[in-house]
């Protein structure tokens, strides 16, 4: 199945990367301050797009400017209605969260423009990065004599791997676990501080949304093995809450520039609400993987079948692309909370 045609197909989002603009929807609360010279009925409307993070908000290279065959570290999709059926791998079907928000202002990435349109969004994630190489990426980005204005939209979603790699520290013995909390503690802060990097408080520099990542103990990885099940289960949530509130609780939100897309509640949210048997956005399966190859190369060809042990149909109905990357599905949630977000933001 490819990406829900009842809601985008391709046809259309190819279309809509042909307008210069799409209208803003941010209404300028009253409530929100600013200089009394501010119009507060203008609504705001991104010109620009830069994504900072790690392969969540990824997409590859194509293979030509204009091939539609950049990968997502997700569930890939195809062109519907080719012959043969499934042969023409598309960028704009089954995006990635950060896609949303591009299409939302008619914003496109050099990774996936079939148009050979204007690029108004820039991809500065990168696969495997930790908060570390978000710093080295913002620090290249100002070197490089960039600005940013209050037209920019910046998101930055980072943290799996720092978390990853705390929580091996401990498993092997070569940190103590109140070291590796420490050290989650102070990434998640470290991170903060570059969402305060990316704003200020006379509103004239950016608007960043930022990301706690998910609760990686309520992960395939998470509940992996049997074996030591509840003592990972224990250390990777205590890792994954240290770091987003720190991150939380450092940034320095102006009430104006910042919002919070917040991916650690939703997704614990959903996977204990299947977990309780219901369905939250027709996910059916929240406790495995849905590729049976290594990502990047998943497409909706490489899922785990639907039977008996396996309940999903689709990459819609799996939560889960890997052992912590999200679905297809999963990337529609958070894409279209990103865009509701955006639609209640006082930028």
């Amino acid at each position: 199945m490819n990406f829900r045609v009842d809601r985008w197909s391709a046809a259309a989002l190819r279309s809509s990367l042909l307008a210069v603009t799409m209208a803003g929807t941010l209404l300028l609360a009253s409530c929100g301050g600013g200089n009394g010279n501010e119009n507060q009925s203008v609504k705001f409307s991104a010109e620009r797009l830069i994504v900072f993070g790690d392969e969540s908000s990824l997409l590859l290279p194509p293979s030509t400017p204009t091939a539609i065959d950049a990968r997502k570290y997700s569930i890939n999709g195809f062109t519907a209605n080719t012959t043969p059926a499934n042969s023409v791998p598309d960028c704009l079907v089954n995006p990635i969260w950060v896609q949303y928000v591009a299409f939302k202002y008619g914003l496109v990435f050099a990774e996936c423009n079939p148009n050979g349109s204007l690029v108004t969004a820039q991809m500065r994630a990168a696969n495997g990065a930790k908060v570390a190489d978000v710093v080295a990426a913002l620090d290249a980005f100002f070197a490089s004599g960039a600005t940013l204005g209050k037209r920019d939209l910046i998101t930055l979603m980072v943290g799996t791997h720092d978390i990853l790699e705390l929580y091996g520290s401990v498993s092997t013995a070569s940190v103590t676990e109140a070291a590796a909390m420490a050290e989650a503690k102070r990434r998640g802060e470290l991170l903060a501080d570059q969402i305060d990097r990316l704003t200020n408080k006379n509103n004239t520099a950016g608007r960043a949304i930022y990301v706690p990542v998910p609760d990686l103990s309520e992960t395939p990885f998470g509940f992996g093995a049997e074996a030591g099940r509840t003592e990972r289960v224990r250390l990777l949530k205590a890792i994954s809450e240290s770091f987003n509130n720190a991150l939380r609780a450092e940034v320095t939100n102006n009430g104006r520039s910042i919002g919070l897309l917040n991916a650690f509640q939703r997704f614990r949210n959903i996977v204990r609400a299947v977990d309780d048997g219901d369905e939250p956005f027709g996910f059916v399966n929240a406790t495995e993987a849905a590729c049976t190859v290594a990502l990047p190369d998943c497409t909706t060809l490489t899922m785990q079948p639907a039977n008996g042990s396996i309940a999903a149909a689709d990459e819609f109905t799996w939560l889960w692309a890997d052992g912590t990357r999200l679905s297809a599905g999963a990337h529609q949630v958070l894409g279209e909370d990103a865009t509701d977000l955006l639609d209640t933001l006082p930028f």
